[in-house]
């Protein structure tokens, strides 16, 4: 009887002990896995928040197109990249000046294309948390008209 007894009693020891480390494992991937789902969590509310804190994009249409227009108020500029939001915005502004001026010529020279595109790499890097989509695709929209309109007066 004590042949079969005091294996019995080691197996149920050892079973007890892998049970309980096995209760410790997977009460430490509860817990990691908890922390993880906090952060994203966290993360989502960051960039809910960083969208709700850049301004509302207003729209505007031109030859039947509607392309957004974002412009910030000078209280609402964020601390961090206002330099860069106004630089972006700014140009912007020429490049809608002269969307309406002429419907002819050329929006832009290279020079003012290569300008918005290093504005907005700028404000990229500047405001990382911002949604720069309604200033990508405003952007998009005038260089797309500027390539339309060259195109046009070459053909003629």
């Amino acid at each position: 009887m004590k042949k079969i007894l005091l294996p019995a009693l080691g197996l149920a020891f050892l079973l007890g002990t892998t049970t309980e480390s096995c209760a410790q494992a997977n009460l430490i991937h509860g817990i990691t896995a908890g922390i993880g789902l906090a952060r994203m969590a966290a993360n989502k509310k960051d960039a809910s928040a960083a969208k709700k804190d850049a301004p509302a994009a207003a729209t505007s249409t031109y030859r039947g197109q509607v392309f957004p227009m974002q412009r910030t108020p000078a209280d609402q500029l964020p601390k961090k990249g206002a330099e860069q939001v106004t630089e972006v915005e700014t140009q912007l502004d020429r490049f809608h000046t002269a969307l309406l001026a002429d419907s002819a010529s050329a929006l832009c020279t290279p020079e003012q294309r290569t300008a918005i595109q290093t504005a907005l790499v700028g404000l990229a890097r500047a405001q990382s948390r911002w949604d720069l989509q309604p200033y990508q695709q405003e952007a998009t929209f005038y260089l797309a008209e500027d390539a339309r309109r060259q195109k046009a007066a070459f053909t003629k």
